[in-house]
């Protein structure tokens, strides 16, 4: 039976468990998303009550100093990994550098962790690009580019009300996406799986999919539902950064859709015409980048479906680790 206690003035599920984090992210990101996956595990209504979080990464990926030192200080390599199972296993992606997903340096440990997590972890969540790596992995499935990257909140369906990960979800939330990739939904669905949020009217695709190997649940998030509030922004600070600097090589980043009010989208539309005439001194056009103008004003449209969307997965986690104990 598992354990149930008054939170927050909720009776919540309070089963331990230990849910195991694989930090992939690019040094610029990668402490930014411990955070955003901390946060998400303890949005629910139990506050995160009863879960242990330990945190891996693949040591083999090179990494700057200062990323170094913070994995040194408390993370872990996969190898130490496969001598503690987790009860449940979350696994992020990371910025894609290669066109195929079996061509970047870290595809070999990827690999094999989806393939240990597939025999030894109930319940296993992949996030953005490990999503990807899980349909190349286990259905052959590769991902495809998209024509633009996908940027910004949408409006997403929920189309499995009766699956236990929507419960208390309602009919469309908002998510997150950020990627140039996507499995397609017909791909998906002919594989076996079941899209739990789809792109309902825009054209961001499945944010959130589902389906078991074996006696493991995997749910694959195409979509970011644990992005905190400024995730986006950084991100497009970045992209803005690399055109800044790398002389207009690439097309200007579009604005992240459905993110930001009018006035700041006019605002980084000012900075953009500025950005994009000939002759421009990138390092003193960088320094009048409006980020701090435009930070406070974002609004979160997307935490509380988030919140339920990972108290949901949590609660499937705590249940599957009591039939495994």
């Amino acid at each position: 039976m598992v354990a149930t206690a008054v939170v927050h003035g909720y009776e919540v599920e309070t089963q331990p468990i230990t849910v195991a984090l694989v930090n992939n992210m690019p040094d610029p990101a990668f402490a930014d998303t411990e955070e955003q996956f901390r946060g998400v595990l303890s949005s629910g209504p139990g506050g995160g009550a009863g879960i242990a979080l330990d945190l891996y990464t693949i040591t083999e990926i090179p990494r700057s100093e200062k990323t170094a030192a913070v994995i040194r200080s408390r993370y872990r390599g996969l190898d130490e990994l496969w001598h503690h199972p987790p009860d449940a296993l979350i696994v992020t992606g990371t910025e894609p550098v290669a066109a195929q997903l079996r061509d970047e340096p870290y595809w070999p440990y990827m690999e094999d962790l989806l393939e240990w997590a597939s025999t030894t972890v109930p319940t296993v969540l992949l996030s953005c690009l490990a999503a990807h790596a899980g349909f190349l992995a286990f259905d052959g499935i590769e991902r495809i580019q998209r024509a633009r990257k996908c940027s910004g909140v949408f409006h997403g369906s929920v189309n499995l009300c009766g699956d236990p990960l929507a419960e208390g979800l309602p009919e469309s939330v908002c998510v997150p996406h950020s990627r140039v990739n996507e499995i397609p939904d017909a791909a998906a669905l002919d594989a076996g799986y079941r899209i739990i949020i789809g792109s309902g009217p825009s054209s961001a695709g499945w944010a959130v999919a589902a389906r078991e190997y074996g006696e493991s649940l995997f749910v694959l998030c195409q979509g970011h539902p644990e992005y905190s509030r400024l995730s986006l922004l950084r991100e497009y600070r970045r992209d803005v950064r690399r055109y800044v600097f790398g002389g207009g090589a690439a097309e200007y980043p579009r604005l992240p859709e459905g993110y930001l009010s009018d006035d700041a989208v006019a605002v980084f539309e000012a900075f953009a015409r500025r950005a994009t005439r000939p002759a421009t001194d990138p390092r003193a056009l960088w320094e009048q980048f409006p980020y701090d103008e435009v930070a406070d004003g974002v609004q979160n449209t997307w935490a509380g479906s988030s919140a339920m969307l990972y108290a949901n997965w949590v609660r499937t986690a705590r249940r599957a680790a009591a039939v495994y104990a």
